[in-house]
């Protein structure tokens, strides 16, 4: 028996590398003979650097960049030839500040452009930004300037140390420097689909969570729309333009990035198809399966790629909303909640891999079940 556990971390609360040994431990208490195959996954945002990290045999560089407030912070990339893995909430993400820090104005991608310099003159040739989790809606005008940007106001003035609030007054860019970026082929990896601007953009969906109040978003929102009124570019509307506080729309703006799926493009790399050749039993997950799972997300991503390949799929989670209509939209086998097996909420987050070594254990045991009759 041949059992794929591939999960997205549960956020707050366990790594996909530690759902995956929650997971394993609660199959073969069932089938101990069963080969296990862990593939931790995520979708291009906030905790995908570390899911690379354990497959590739990649070189970990440190470095001290300029965090959120640019306050200084140590960041790491990986580095394998001259392909670079960058993740921006290593120096642009939420989780760096304190929540009485979070201030969505005052944020900047700064840090994440010096990663993208180091990078460079490392030697990288081909870099891969993975985007999520961020602490910013600058668009990505400070990983520009990182890069040699400059941003005019109206009166001429120079504009330096870019951050949310500062958009709305950019009269002119000049992009000159960035001619020495011209042979660099820039990938960007997220599971936003968000536009820049307008109710469903970078703003309005995600700024709240950045300490932005109603004031704040109005001015945000307006330096987003002068920003894109300044470069013309028509990218705005983009799917994942609106990703990481626009960081989405500036790579590609700036540095002629494509947008991929996350999720698709780390099971192209770690070769799930082939696994899949043999599977009797797929495990994935995450903490919390809603509408937004269908779009991008870890567990949407595998059942795709399993595809008709007739393999039994469990998904495991923290909760799940409208479950019923989940499982049906994701053809699953089984959906198991840890909610359902634990004493409220704080005892699913602090005991979390009990439970899902004990959720993995019942679908193994359902599944072996079912397989002898």
């Amino acid at each position: 028996m041949k059992v794929i556990l591939c999960p997205d971390k549960f956020k707050s609360s366990l790594t996909a590398e530690e759902v995956c040994s929650a997971m394993a431990k609660g199959v073969r208490t069932v089938v101990p003979q069963a080969e296990v195959v862990r593939m931790p996954l995520a979708d291009g945002g906030e905790g995908t650097l570390s899911v690379l990290e354990s497959n590739l045999n990649a070189e970990r560089v440190c470095v001290e960049v300029s965090g959120p407030l640019f306050v200084p912070v140590l960041a790491h990339y990986l580095l394998k030839g001259n392909r670079a893995y960058i993740e921006m909430a290593e120096a642009s993400g939420l989780p760096l500040l304190k929540t009485f820090e979070r201030s969505a104005m005052n944020t900047s991608t700064y840090g994440t452009g010096e990663l993208i310099a180091h990078a460079i003159g490392r030697g990288a040739k081909e870099v891969f930004v993975l985007i999520g989790g961020s602490a910013t809606n600058d668009g990505g005008c400070g990983m520009a300037e990182a890069l040699g940007v400059r941003f005019l106001s109206h009166g001429g003035r120079n504009l330096t140390a870019i951050r949310g609030k500062d958009l709305a007054r950019i009269n002119q860019i000049d992009t000159t420097a960035l001619s020495a970026y011209k042979d660099i082929t820039f990938v960007v990896l997220s599971d936003v689909r968000n536009p820049l601007t307008g109710p469903n953009g970078a703003t309005h969906v995600f700024a709240p969570q950045k300490g932005a109040g109603v004031a704040e978003m109005e001015h945000l929102e307006k330096g987003l729309l002068n920003l894109a009124a300044c470069l013309g570019n028509g990218l705005e509307d983009q799917p994942g333009a609106g990703a990481a506080g626009g960081l989405g729309y500036g790579l590609m703006s700036f540095l002629g990035a494509e947008i991929r799926s996350g999720v698709n493009t780390l099971l192209h790399m770690l070769n799930f198809s082939e696994q899949l050749d043999s599977a009797n039993l797929i495990l994935t997950g995450e903490g919390k399966l809603d509408h937004q799972t269908m779009s991008g997300k870890v567990v949407a991503g595998v059942v795709e790629a399993v595809g008709n390949r007739n393999i039994p799929i469990g998904i495991i989670c923290g909760i799940c909303e409208n479950l019923p209509e989940i499982k049906r939209e994701l053809r699953a086998d089984w959906v198991v909640q840890l909610r359902d097996q634990a004493n409220g909420f704080r005892d699913s987050m602090t005991n979390a891999a009990r439970y899902v070594q004990q959720a993995a254990a019942q679908i193994a045991k359902e599944w072996r079940s079912g397989a002898d009759n």
